[in-house]
């Protein structure tokens, strides 16, 4: 069943994504890594399709937004993809848990905020402060340790 919404959401996270991920030194190269990378994968189309859902003239959305929630997820992907790829590097070809995954994220979120002051990427103190990651949520006591040997 086609429903016109599910269009106006596709569009409005394949701009999201085209607004955090383009580089404008090599434009047709940009949309191409951007969209083998992540627009294959969260929006199901073709590359001509997200070329088309790009094109502002053709598309007036202008009412919707994203939630903030999305536009978080679509900033994390790079630095994600980024921490499972150490991972996996480190461990050959096996993939990494979920806790391994979120420590190596916060390293390259840290390692992003020193470098590139000015990107969209949420910062690593945001994360910890905000939402308590890569923090311990208990301070390791006798108890606890005797309770986890």
């Amino acid at each position: 069943m086609y429903v016109p919404n599910h269009l106006k959401w596709r569009i409005l996270l394949a701009r999201e994504l085209k607004l955090f991920y383009f580089e404008r030194e090599n434009s047709h190269r940009n949309c191409k890594r951007i969209f083998e990378l992540y627009g294959r994968y969260l929006l199901g189309t073709t590359y001509d399709t997200f070329l088309n859902y790009l094109n502002q003239l053709k598309y007036e959305i202008s009412g919707l937004k994203l939630p903030s929630y999305i536009i978080a997820a679509v900033a994390l992907l790079e630095p994600l993809r980024i921490a499972c790829e150490r991972i996996r590097l480190r461990k050959g070809s096996a993939s990494g848990s979920l806790p391994e995954i979120a420590e190596e994220l916060l390293e390259v979120l840290r390692t992003k905020e020193g470098a590139r002051v000015g990107t969209r990427y949420p910062s690593a103190s945001f994360c910890e402060q905000e939402h308590g990651y890569g923090q311990d949520p208990v301070p390791p006591t006798a108890s606890r340790q005797a309770q986890y040997p």
